[in-house]
């Protein structure tokens, strides 16, 4: 019985990484693709970089009131900017937990390990709600 929960775990460790790796080097391959889009000015900017100097020495708060900076979920609708998609490609490297815990969940919920398939799903949940900024207090 121990042997096989052993092979069971080092499974779901090897499902794990293998999901870590495909899905790591996809959010890279991304974040490149982007960077170039970005330096090559292949797709239009939604702050100008003599913008983006100027206001170097501006808090998150600061550049949001002047319009240089999306806030909450706003991002979205600049995504066919080169620098929004750039912090896009990083914000789906982010994700690459999520995307390895639901397969883990997978792997227990087809050994019908009940307990840790709930562990991993609320882990998600948690991740999920942290990203979605529900719970974020502003001053």
């Amino acid at each position: 019985m121990e042997k096989s929960r052993e092979s069971f775990s080092a499974e779901v460790e090897r499902t794990y990484a293998a999901v870590l790796e495909r899905v790591s080097m996809v959010g890279i391959a991304a974040i490149a693709g982007a960077y170039l889009l970005y330096v090559l000015h292949a797709l239009p900017l939604s702050v100008q970089v003599h913008d983006i100097a100027a206001n170097w020495h501006l808090g998150a708060d600061a550049l949001v009131a002047k319009g240089l900076s999306p806030s909450g979920w706003s991002w979205v609708a600049g995504i066919g900017n080169a620098d929004i998609l750039s912090l896009a490609a990083i914000g789906l490297l982010t994700m690459t937990p999520v995307v390895c815990l639901a397969a883990a969940s997978a792997s227990f919920l087809s050994r019908k390990d009940y307990a840790y398939t709930i562990i991993g799903l609320l882990q998600i949940l948690v991740l999920l709600v942290a990203i979605s900024g529900v719970l974020t207090f502003h001053s």
